[in-house]
């Protein structure tokens, strides 16, 4: 084998670890998924339900006897229940009734129960229109009749079945207008649905398993869990600057060692939530600790922070970086009522709160970011607690110097979407790249 051959086989043994640790703990917006998958193809199920055309099917009772012995009637019903299930019967079938039907329609319209420990055979013929179902019905019992008497011209009289075989108990058969109830195509919809939809969302995780509790955090980023948040504009979180305000303790308690000037908030993915959290923590700063705050949206790739505010056609950050326009032209005034929603009641007094967009040059400026960064940094220091929106960590944006000039980083990881593998790789390289504390926010939704 060759060597490209033999690395080409060679199983990484951190997704054997995730897999052989995955669960099936989904998060809230894969549950809601499963939920709209199911009740969208039980709906599907009701309409197709109701759109189905009536089917009209008629049942004959025939009692089977082949003598004295049951053992020889149990065994001549199983015989005639098996031959009228056959291609063979539902020919000679078409021929007695002279139908221009598909044999393979025939044998479908035609179906035989028996009931457990009785010499009787249930047939019913069941199909759209009712003069079909009455003319085939009529002719089970002649043609049955046929096929046993053709065979037994050929035996001798001694081994030839004795007495009557077959014949029809009641008189008038049972005539049913047979359709489906729409609430029993919607249940099936819906379990059908229901059951597609978990085997995706438990085969997707199985690929790639997402981090699914606190534990998990810990054990792919091996760093001090600062608080456990409901994600930003989320229902179940009533009050959100109550808990931005409990992060904000937990980061002066992870900056023991002096006063947090500049803010770095990162993650293992490029994740909306987290520049939500970025927008919410700068506004709780400026309204509750009366200081200016400079939020900087430092993920060139993505630019989420600056998306969410509105601003993608303005310079910023990109224009810093490659010199043509000073800090001060770029900053924006974050103003009540230009704002997401979420944000209601927590946007401190105009002034005290700026953002620096990405920018609009931003491909150009990523060589510049390692160089020229700690000059944008620079022109902010005493003014403003700086904020930075960071990159995807590690990520194609430099990361290191961004790092290495915080005064504390935070990484943010979202459960039921961040990876294992990449929570992971991230907690690693933040380990390598900076020497300041560092602690780890977790996203629920």
């Amino acid at each position: 084998m060759s060597e490209a051959g033999a690395l080409a086989t060679i199983t990484d043994p951190l997704l054997v670890e995730e897999r052989a640790v995955i669960n099936l703990r989904f998060s809230r917006r894969v549950w809601m998924f499963i939920g709209g998958a199911a009740v969208i193809v039980g709906l599907l199920a009701m309409v197709f339900t109701l759109t189905l055309p009536k089917q009209y099917a008629t049942k004959r009772t025939f009692l089977v006897l082949s003598g004295s012995n049951p053992n020889d009637n149990e065994t001549i019903v199983a015989t005639f229940e098996g031959l009228m299930s056959t291609p063979g019967f539902a020919t000679q079938l078409k021929e007695e009734a002279q139908s221009k039907l598909p044999v393979s329609t025939i044998q479908g319209m035609l179906s035989v129960d028996r009931p457990p420990s009785a010499a009787i055979l249930e047939v019913t013929i069941q199909w759209t229109d009712i003069k079909t179902t009455e003319q085939f019905s009529q002719w089970v019992l002649p043609t049955l009749r046929d096929v046993i008497e053709a065979n037994q011209r050929q035996l001798p009289i001694e081994q030839r079945i004795p007495g009557p075989i077959v014949q029809e108990l009641f008189q008038r058969p049972i005539r049913e207008v047979v359709y489906v109830p729409w609430y029993m195509g919607f249940l099936g919809g819906f379990a059908l649905g229901f059951l597609v939809a978990f085997l995706i969302a438990a085969f997707r995780q199985y690929r790639q398993p997402v981090i699914g509790s606190t534990r998990d955090v810990a054990d792919a980023l091996d760093l001090p869990i600062l608080a456990r948040l409901a994600a930003m504009g989320d229902g179940r979180n009533a009050n959100p600057q109550d808990a931005v305000l409990g992060m904000l303790s937990a980061i002066e308690r992870l900056g023991s060692n002096g006063p947090i000037h500049r803010l770095v908030v990162v993650g293992a993915e490029s994740d909306l939530e987290r520049s939500k959290l970025v927008l919410a923590l700068g506004c709780a700063i400026a309204r509750n600790f009366d200081q200016p705050v400079a939020l900087i949206d430092g993920d060139l790739e993505n630019a989420t922070l600056t998306k969410l505010i509105g601003a993608s056609d303005e310079p910023g950050l990109a224009e810093c970086l490659t010199g043509e326009l000073r800090v001060d032209q770029t900053l924006l005034r974050l103003e009540n009522g230009h704002t997401p929603s979420m944000l209601a009641g927590m946007v401190p007094p105009s002034g005290m709160i700026r953002v620096m967009p990405a920018g609009l040059n931003r491909g150009g400026s990523l060589l510049r970011m390692r160089s020229n960064l700690h000059q944008v940094l620079g022109g902010l220091s005493g003014k403003y607690v700086v904020i930075v929106d960071g990159p995807q960590v590690p990520g194609p944006v430099p990361s290191t110097q961004l790092l290495s000039m915080a005064d504390a980083t935070i990484v943010v990881v979202t459960e039921g979407s961040t990876s294992l593998r990449d929570a992971r790789f991230t907690g690693d390289a933040l380990r390598s790249f900076t020497t300041n504390p560092v602690g780890a926010v977790v996203l629920h939704k």
